[in-house]
């Protein structure tokens, strides 16, 4: 009789046991969902109000998820805020530290922005070593950015052996992922026969394809293939129509050369105070030409086109 007791006692303690391990496990899961449900819903938050750019509500949110979400998606794009000066002042030491957390935890976005924070030197001391392991690690993910980025390196020969061939590469490889600079970069490698043979044709339909996503440099690079007449018939006309794309979207080599265009009246009507405010417009961002001839014109001095230097280097990051 004692024996029978004792293997019912036994076994109801198992059964409570395996109850208590159900009962535990269903808690947890119900703890698990909330947590998951609790930090999706902060992300919708923080990304509604980053698309209202309401940045400083966003930031607030992101860090609260940067305590608790280790995925480190909210480190970069607080990292972005900073990085960009969203909440009103840019940030770079700030910036940086989110991008190394993030980047560690394999943030291709993240390693994207430190590896051009290092070989720029942006808000850090320019190191070309860094600069590679950064890019390379995103590339490798196929991150476009980070591929061009990478190439540059290489056209460049910062931090590597330079190499036009590899350079190459890496554009194509982005530029089938419809990266716009990739597809600028390679009209320019066309056009002067970087790791391939020199083909203005090739040039031009990669210049095209880029300038027709509004991207900045290729615009520029249009207009002056049309303005000198590389590849198409000169039009300076249509050299004007395309360096106001890239004005419009804060070129400043753009917005020098078409005041000046308009100063002289070439491929468009003479306009001084069009051309002043190009000038204005382009040397707020540092251009040094148009900060001396604004200064020129403002002090009504006479100026001979021929003493003038247009700024027509083409362009590629």
């Amino acid at each position: 009789m004692k024996g029978k007791i004792k293997h019912i006692t036994i076994a109801l303690g198992i059964c409570l046991l395996l109850a208590m391990i159900v009962l535990g496990l269903k808690n947890r899961n119900t703890i698990y969902t909330w947590f998951l449900g609790d930090v999706q819903n902060l992300y919708m938050q923080a990304d509604s109000l980053y698309r209202q750019k309401r940045y400083g509500d966003a930031a607030t949110l992101y860090l609260k998820l940067a305590k608790i979400d280790t995925a480190k998606r909210c480190q970069f794009i607080l990292g972005d805020i900073y990085y960009q000066g969203k909440t009103g002042v840019r940030n770079y030491k700030k910036a940086m530290k989110l991008f190394l957390e993030s980047a560690d935890n394999g943030n291709a976005d993240s390693q994207n922005n430190l590896g051009y924070m290092y070989a720029y030197g942006i808000g850090t001391d320019i190191d070309y070593s860094k600069a590679r392991k950064y890019l390379s690690l995103a590339a490798l993910q196929g991150h476009s950015q980070a591929q061009v980025g990478l190439g540059s390196l290489y056209r460049h020969g910062w931090g590597v052996t330079k190499s036009y061939s590899e350079a190459f590469k890496l554009y194509k490889k982005a530029a089938a992922h419809d990266n716009t600079d990739a597809m600028n970069n390679l009209g320019y490698m066309y056009t002067f026969g970087y790791g391939t043979s020199t083909s203005a044709g090739d040039a031009i339909y990669w210049f095209e394809k880029s300038a027709s996503r509004d991207n900045i440099s290729a615009l520029f690079n249009l207009a002056v293939f049309h303005i000198e007449g590389h590849g198409y018939p000169k039009d300076l006309s249509k050299g004007a129509e395309l360096l106001s794309r890239a004005a419009e979207l804060n070129s400043p080599a753009a917005q020098f050369n078409l005041g000046l265009m308009y100063y002289f009246g070439k491929g468009v009507e003479k306009d001084y105070a069009k051309a002043k405010h190009l000038f204005q417009q382009a040397s707020a961002q540092g251009h040094n030409h148009a900060l001396e001839f604004l200064m020129k014109v403002e002090n009504k001095e006479k100026v001979s086109e021929t003493d003038l230097i247009y700024d027509w280097k083409l362009k590629a990051i």
